[in-house]
Formats: C-alpha cells, sequence, structure tokens
C-alpha cells in the first residue's frame, strides 16, 4: 500500500491548558562553545510572543546528580525530573500564572524557563515544588523580560535547527503510519531561485548528477523566487537522509539565492 505524504501538509500541536495557548514541543540538539546543548521548547508560544500581560522571565537552574558523559540525565533520573518538572509548572501557573516555555540541559546543569504575569509568590511556588526533591540544589532568579529573550535568544531554534526538526517530523510520521523506512522509494525535492542563472549555478554543484530532473519551467507568478525546479530520486526517507541531503539541500539553495520548498515520497507498508 502507498500513500502520498506531503511536507507542507504536516502540522503537528497538542492543547495547552494555559490562555488557550496551542503548544507544539519538540527538542533538538545544538552546540554552545563546543558542547552539546539539548533543548526543549514549546515552539506555538512563537504566535503570540512576547505576550505583554507576561513580562517576567522566571528562570530556575538545578544541578543534575549523576549526568553522563553528554552532560544529560541518565534514564531513571530523567523520569524524577519530570515528576519535578510537572510540579514546578502546575504551581507557578497556579502562583504567578506562568506559562512554560521550555528548558535546557548542558554539562550536567538544566534550566528552566517560564513567563508569569507577576513575581510575587514565584519563591513559595518553586520551594512547594521542591519540597519533595530535597536532593536537587538549585536556584531561581525573576526578571523584567519585554522582548521575551530568554525565548527566543535562548532556546527557539536558529532557521537550521527548525528546518531539520521539520524534516525530522515528517520522518516520524511515516513511522508513525507504519512505514518501516528500510526500502528505498521516489523522493521528489522542489526548489525556487531567484534568477535562471542562479538555478543553473545550483545544478552544476557537485552530486546534482545523481538527481533526474522532472520539470524545470521558466518564471512564473512567484515574483521573488519565479524560477521553479523539481528533483527526484531514489532514497530511503529517514533521520540520515535529512542530515545528508535535506539540511544540504536548503542550506546551497539558499546559497544560490533560492529557497528549498520540501519533499515528498510514497508511504509504504
Amino acid at each position: 500500500m502507498k500513500y502520498l505524504i506531503s511536507f507542507a501538509l504536516f502540522v503537528s500541536g497538542y492543547s495547552a491548558a494555559a490562555q488557550q495557548i496551542q503548544s507544539d514541543w519538540d527538542a533538538y540538539v545544538t552546540e554552545v562553545g563546543g558542547k552539546p546543548v539539548s533543548i526543549l521548547v514549546d515552539l506555538g508560544l512563537a504566535k503570540k510572543a512576547p505576550m505583554k500581560e507576561r513580562t517576567f522571565a522566571i528562570t530556575v537552574r538545578l544541578r543534575i546528580l549523576k549526568p553522563q558523559a553528554n552532560g544529560q540525565p541518565d534514564m531513571q533520573e530523567t523520569e524524577r525530573l519530570d515528576g519535578l518538572e510537572n510540579l514546578m509548572e502546575e504551581q507557578l501557573e497556579k502562583n504567578t500564572g506562568a506559562v512554560y516555555a521550555g528548558r535546557f540541559t548542558q554539562r550536567g546543569l538544566r534550566q528552566f524557563h517560564y513567563f508569569a504575569l507577576d513575581t510575587f509568590g514565584y519563591a513559595k511556588a518553586l520551594q512547594t515544588a521542591f519540597a519533595g526533591f530535597g536532593e536537587y540544589e538549585w536556584l531561581a532568579r525573576a526578571s523584567e523580560d519585554k522582548p521575551w529573550s530568554n525565548y527566543f535568544d535562548v532556546l527557539y531554534p536558529g532557521p537550521t535547527d527548525l528546518e531539520r526538526i521539520q524534516n525530522r517530523r515528517l520522518v516520524d510520521l511515516l513511522r508513525q503510519k507504519g512505514d518501516e523506512l528500510q526500502l528505498p522509494r521516489r523522493i521528489d525535492h522542489y526548489f525556487r531561485f531567484r534568477t535562471k542563472t542562479s538555478r543553473d549555478q545550483f545544478l552544476r554543484q557537485p552530486g546534482m548528477g545523481a538527481f533526474a530532473m522532472e520539470e524545470m519551467p521558466e518564471a512564473d507568478a512567484d515574483k521573488e523566487h519565479p524560477y521553479a525546479l523539481h528533483l527526484y530520486k531514489d532514497d530511503i526517507p529517514d533521520y540520515e537522509l535529512v542530515e545528508k541531503l535535506i539540511i544540504p539541500f536548503w542550506e546551497k539553495a539558499k546559497k544560490f539565492q533560492g529557497r528549498y520548498e520540501g519533499w515528498e515520497t510514497f508511504l509504504v507498508k
């Protein structure tokens, strides 16, 4: 059985209680100073941020008890920390009207970020949450952050990481629908460029000869990127493809005054 899966049609989201915000949680790993940083963030907040009524940032930092070589907690401690995380979110929402924006973990430290209506009562809320977690050393502070810099500069992914998240979600969707992602199948790739010359330069890049061309129409209604390109090749649509082909396609298209519009393939069951 085959299904056509289109990158452009995939949307993810979960309902959040606070202010009917449509949450959209995801995780990614980046580097800071050559060290891995694991980030969990509610991407859905970007549609409403910065919130004028929530101008106070509350940050909570704790030290992981037994960090692994990569600075992350092991599975047993992760379950313990998840319980603490839920309690903090519950108590801060109850006492300060805070929304939970996300967290990052690096070098044996984990830091949580919230945005609150005010700071009155935040210390008491955290003391209540940590009451059953006496083994952890923690610090907290509250400060005004009208532009939500703690969200956009600390948690929110940059363009490349955001592109990576969106493409991995499509891979996950294929798996969820029963595709074991072991068989190669046709994968179509779509591009647009500002000029015919930039499109031709892109096509002359090393490795492009492995792709067949479906179409290369001349200028159309898209005034900014009027020159389209449609390539295809048999591949396995997995995470490896995202890292070795999709992200490089996205980066190279930008280099040549273009944009990578996405890919589509068939679900194989």
